[in-house]
């Protein structure tokens, strides 16, 4: 691809992480094709465009929008964004095989740890790319995002350095034309944990209790369990060669105050009875923590209350 050839992308999954992304990647010239299963969200995009307020003003008219991802086949697309929750990654990725021509690329920009993995098993590691989120909103209705905040940057990086590469940089090139700050880093997966923990340590407490981020930060008893839980993650990120750094915990702090009142994915999820990421989250870190031989009863026991909660809203 040349550097004046425009960029075309699809994105699948138009709640918040999908439609700020959309956004910015419209704002900076790139062909984009929004996609979601969700009728009324798309319909409502494709009258009144995607509208971004709070952290991030704007109003984005959109040209073009499919409702599953086998339709993003006729746009002939240079990348493939899978921005939905991560229970709907299989399903997902069931379509795009179908119509996988060896030609586009696909970023996986999903909270939870190895979601890349599931992608690279369908189209190859060769095609693809991970994206660590550092924004968040919630829908205000279906075209509009409340953009709760951004902690610069976003992180971009391929599986393998194999020309990939090139792709990585026009798509980052695109955000930063916007100013939705984005990097590539040299080993994406110690953010790829770093996102990973700093959900895990607060997404499960904002459902579990039904408060927002700011509420559950601000009470003393479950602002040192959020401690708690940092520091139970740490220890099994570091058996897994995760560098975070001396002054994580202090990071961690600072970055999840800065939510204010969000209202976290989980909780939304677990209020409307729709699937958690739960399993990608605390669970993956258990899962790991047994791998290693190092205990994670927070991790596990908030797993296991969301779950207990998760099936009572499905009864």
């Amino acid at each position: 691809m040349s550097d004046n050839k425009q960029l075309r992308v699809g994105v699948v999954g138009m709640g918040p992480v999908g439609c700020i992304l959309a956004a910015h990647l419209i704002e900076a010239g790139a062909h984009v094709v929004p996609c979601d299963v969700m009728i009324d969200r798309i319909d409502s995009i494709k009258k009144q465009g995607i509208r971004l307020t709070h952290t991030f003003d704007a109003l984005v008219p959109v040209k073009e929008a499919c409702y599953t991802p086998q339709e993003l086949e006729m746009y002939d697309l240079d990348v493939i964004v899978v921005a939905c929750k991560t229970p709907s990654l299989a399903k997902v990725l069931e379509q795009i095989e179908k119509i996988d021509s060896d030609k586009f690329y696909v970023v996986c920009a999903q909270n939870g740890i190895d979601n890349e993995l599931e992608v690279a098993k369908i189209i190859g590691d060769h095609r693809t790319l991970r994206m660590v989120v550092n924004y968040a909103g919630n829908m205000s209705d279906a075209h509009t995002v409340h953009a709760s905040f951004f902690n610069p940057p976003n992180y971009v990086a391929p599986l393998l350095l194999n020309g990939s590469e090139e792709i990585a940089g026009r798509f980052v090139g695109a955000l930063n034309k916007t100013n939705l700050t984005t990097e590539i880093p040299e080993d994406i997966q110690d953010y790829v944990w770093e996102k990973a923990i700093l959900n895990a340590a607060l997404s499960a407490l904002c459902a579990i209790s039904r408060r927002t981020m700011k509420d559950v930060m601000e009470f003393p008893m479950t602002f040192d369990l959020v401690e708690a839980l940092i520091d139970e993650s740490v220890k099994v990120a570091l058996c897994e060669g995760i560098d975070l750094g001396k002054k994580f915990r202090r990071y961690s702090i600072r970055y999840l105050k800065n939510a204010g009142h969000h209202r976290p994915s989980m909780l939304v999820d677990l209020e409307s009875g729709h699937p958690t990421e739960i399993d990608f989250l605390n669970g993956r870190i258990v899962e790991y923590g047994r791998k290693h031989c190092v205990p994670t009863p927070l991790n596990q026991s908030v797993a296991a209350l969301v779950h207990l909660l998760q099936n009572g809203s499905r009864a």
